[in-house]
């Protein structure tokens, strides 16, 4: 999206200061009072359980966690046969296809095309360049290997493919498919795990080495859940479908076309069984958000799921949506205009509408706090009993409006509880601090970028709302957990400026370690109880930012600092 990815960070409250502690929109704190703002400094070493966001399954991506590259692969783009014409015919509406999204024929004649249309995908293109082996059944044609690879064999159902990775594209082709015995299970993979269970263990190894540290995984992007248009549960993504790419959109048409029946084919993100898998095999508590359009029916059966498949030694935390407050995604405007969350509010005596038709919504704080009990109270049904205490219901707020985030935590308290209240953690620059780097240009150093969030950071000790939404919910008997944090140094509006190179060169800086660990030292001693950082992996220094704990599974600790001092204060 054209937004930065933790949107609207808002500056100290203190003022002068670049310290951000949460994403969202960015609002005076009006008249809030500063009694549970100051945070003592511990000069303990700094331990607490460390979590962590995976990272979104894409294929530019060096984060890919999959043995099988297709599970990477992109919505089907459609073809001239001849492979002339336009890279995309959009034709894509001309084909049916099976519940895992494989076309049940191949090619087929499209309206206005003379030429048959055949399909294509983009598949990952960051592994080790090397031998790859593209499996699939059925009857067909799977010859056609555009881009950087090329065929070293091939036979039925199977085709030997060098591909050469490290960022060039390799495009599969679906040239022929078979009405009645249609091409279909496609898996590509390295060459040594061809004969691999790609059910039973379907992760890269690096990537289980990557996760094994912390205490939860929160699947807010594996989910695809900003901007979700998951509704049924019926039609949710299953762990056989073709990719595990995850579709959005805006079925309401507030922004733009709604998503057509083949966009909304590919409706969430990774398979609900997967993550659970994932969460089995390492002994790592869940983080589930769940969609916001999700139907009652869904909600229920994602808890019954949950319970039937985890390990009954592990946790689970259950969040709805993901910083539905922030207007930069879709989810914000559909709960403000949301006849549910408005009839929720309604009942219990609120004024969610500024109109008498209810077409013009108020009052989100009480809106976003109705949307979570919703959900919360849906799962305490599910998870009766003893299982209860293995529940954790998270009410997130945004940071950054400390009077909103009372409201929420107020109404979710009042009206059937939560167990935890959950402000994001960032730290990065303010208006002032960009006025600096943009001064500086080309000049800046990473010394100073450090310097400069360190200042902010120090600062949050003097006061900050985060520390006041903390204080106040622990007098309501919640415990405090932060569903993202971490550096928030990207340039401003994300554009390609003269200083961006020292921003990426601070990443790699050795005082980066000393600044996560004073990060995660403040948050200790505000109480968290859990602090997932965000992200996982993903490239460092571009002008979008550099969320990830390191660049890749595969690197080294020793070279990335902000993993080093994750894991160096995560608790055993």
């Amino acid at each position: 999206m054209a937004i930065d990815r933790r949107s609207f960070i808002v500056a100290s409250a203190s003022g002068g200061g670049i310290l951000a502690l949460g994403g969202g929109l960015a609002m005076s704190r009006g008249s809030d009072t500063a009694a549970y703002g100051t945070v003592p400094r511990n000069e303990a070493s700094p331990k607490l359980p460390i979590g962590m966001n995976l990272a979104e399954v894409v294929d530019w991506e060096p984060g890919f966690p999959f043995r099988n590259l297709f599970l990477g692969a992109r919505p089907w783009v459609t073809r001239n046969e001849s492979l002339q014409g336009p890279h995309d015919t959009k034709t894509q509406s001309a084909f049916q296809y099976d519940a895992d999204g494989y076309p049940l024929q191949v090619p087929v004649a499209a309206p206005g095309y003379t030429e048959p249309q055949i399909l294509f995908t983009y598949v990952p293109n960051k592994r080790p360049p090397g031998i790859y082996v593209l499996l699939y059944d059925g009857e067909g044609d799977i010859g056609g290997l555009l881009g950087a690879g090329r065929i070293i064999s091939q036979k039925p159902g199977r085709v030997k493919l060098w591909m050469e990775h490290e960022g060039k594209h390799h495009i599969i082709v679906i040239r022929r498919s078979k009405l009645g015995n249609h091409v279909r299970n496609i898996r590509l993979v390295a060459e040594a795990d061809e004969r691999v269970d790609l059910l039973a263990t379907p992760f890269l190894p690096e990537f289980l080495d990557f996760c094994r540290p912390f205490h939860c995984l929160r699947f807010m992007d594996w989910g695809a859940t900003n901007n979700s248009i998951e509704e049924e549960w019926v039609s949710r993504k299953r762990r056989t479908f073709y990719t595990q790419v995850g579709g959005r959109g805006d079925p309401d048409a507030r922004y733009g076309p709604a998503p057509n029946a083949f966009q909304r084919m590919y409706s969430g993100g990774v398979a609900i069984e997967t993550m659970i898998q994932l969460c089995n095999e390492l002994k790592i508590d869940p983080w589930f958000c769940i969609p916001h359009r999700a139907t009652d029916d869904y909600i229920a059966q994602f808890a019954k799921l949950v319970k039937e498949r985890l390990d009954p030694s592990l946790k689970v935390y259950v969040e709805y949506s993901n910083e539905i407050w922030n207007w930069g995604f879709y989810q914000a405007g559909w709960m403000l205009q949301s006849p549910l969350a408005g009839a929720m509010v309604e009942a219990k005596g609120g004024s969610p509408w500024k109109d008498a038709a209810k077409t013009d919504g108020k009052d989100h704080p009480e809106r976003i706090g109705a949307l979570f009990r919703r959900a919360f109270a849906i799962w305490e049904r599910e998870w009766s009993g003893a299982d209860r205490k293995r529940l954790v219901r998270v009410c997130a707020v945004q940071a950054g409006w400390v009077d909103a985030a009372k409201r929420t935590v107020k109404w979710c308290v009042d009206n059937g509880g939560a167990d935890a209240v959950s402000p994001a953690a960032y730290f990065g620059p303010d208006k002032e601090t960009y006025d600096s780097w943009a001064a500086a240009g080309a000049n800046l150093t990473a010394d100073q970028v450090i310097a400069d969030v360190r200042k902010g950071r120090d600062l949050a000790r003097e006061g900050n709302g985060a520390a006041e939404i903390v204080g106040y919910a622990k007098s309501l008997g919640l415990r405090y957990v932060a569903y993202e944090g971490g550096q928030h140094i990207q340039p401003k509006g994300q554009a390609e400026l003269p200083y961006n190179p020292a921003l990426a060169a601070a990443q790699y800086h050795p005082a980066m370690y000393d600044t996560y660990v004073e990060l995660l030292r403040l948050h200790s001693d505000m109480g968290c109880e859990l602090f997932c950082h965000f992200s996982s992996v993903g490239q460092q220094g571009t002008r979008y930012g550099s969320w990830g704990a390191k660049a890749r599974y595969t690197e080294p600790d020793v070279n990335s600092p902000k993993m080093r001092a994750l894991v160096a204060c995560n608790e055993v």
